[in-house]
């Protein structure tokens, strides 16, 4: 990190030191999983009166797995899943130092803005957490949510899932979950289920663009079905929150492709369970 002259000294509280823990994760022999966890908040010219941005970071991710060679793969998905594509060859640990660094860094620069602005810092923050979010024999997904406030009308929530293939350690994508020719029936489905999905008040979600509404490439597997997940103004307005499409898998089972029909059955045992 760049230094700061000392006429703009800020200073950087740690409320919570970085530490590596033990997380809650699904129970598995096959899965072992450790944590790295950073909370700070930044107070700019060392005034704590004025409020500081509160940062929050979790990154949960496998530190052991059944096939040990495909060990720094899938954790290569995991550090995408927390902090994005240009981290992906990095470690977990390299992964969360960078992007912590980094987003410290932002944080006072944007400090500097908020307080030109006479803006209460305590009103601004940033939480990113990534957790196993599901484990079966052969996927393992990663869930990330980022939550935050960094100034305007208001705040910004964004969800995405990583589902992993165990079998080889890559990303699990459309193109080879669903047969060829298959994007036709899918959308449809998505829009027949967005047509009737309600938003937390009650009411029918206003659609923004729904000849546009094409399936998301975030989704993940629960015992009912594969769930599509579009965040705020994705498919809908702010008001209508965070959209969720759930596809039962007696509707597409058709159209998934062998290698992952087996995904089926594992979820739909889990359901009889």
């Amino acid at each position: 990190m760049k230094k700061i002259s000392l006429a703009l000294l800020l200073v950087i509280i740690a409320i919570t030191s970085c530490k590596k823990t033990q997380p809650d994760a699904p129970v598995s022999e096959k899965w072992k999983f450790d944590k790295l966890s950073l909370e700070k908040k930044i107070f700019l010219d060392n005034d704590s009166t004025k409020g500081g941005i509160k940062l929050s970071f979790e990154f949960n991710y496998p530190s052991k797995v059944g096939n040990d060679s495909l060990l720094t793969i899938i954790q290569s998905q995991f550090a995408t899943a927390f902090a994005g594509d240009d981290y992906k060859n990095l470690t977990p640990q390299s992964a969360f130092d960078t992007l912590t660094e980094r987003s410290i860094q932002e944080s006072i620069d944007i400090a500097k803005l908020a307080t030109r602005d006479k803006s209460d810092l305590s009103d601004y923050y940033k939480n990113v957490i990534t957790s196993v979010f599901d484990t079966t024999d052969i996927t393992i997904t990663a869930r990330t949510e980022t939550n935050e406030y960094m100034g305007g009308a208001h705040g910004s929530q964004y969800i995405s899932y990583y589902n992993i293939d165990t079998r080889n350690g890559s990303i699990i994508k459309e193109d080879k979950l669903f047969k060829s020719g298959s994007k036709e029936k899918i959308t449809q489905y998505i829009k027949d289920e967005l047509a009737k999905t309600l938003n937390s008040q009650g009411d029918t979600i206003t659609l923004l663009e729904p000849e546009a509404i094409v399936p998301s490439v975030n989704f993940y597997f629960d015992n009912r079905g594969i769930v599509y997940v579009y965040n705020s103004y994705e498919v809908a307005p702010y008001s209508d929150g965070l959209v969720e499409v759930s596809l039962p898998y007696a509707k597409i089972k058709e159209l998934l492709t062998n290698e992952y029909l087996t995904i089926l059955d594992l979820k739909t045992k889990e359901k009889t369970k």
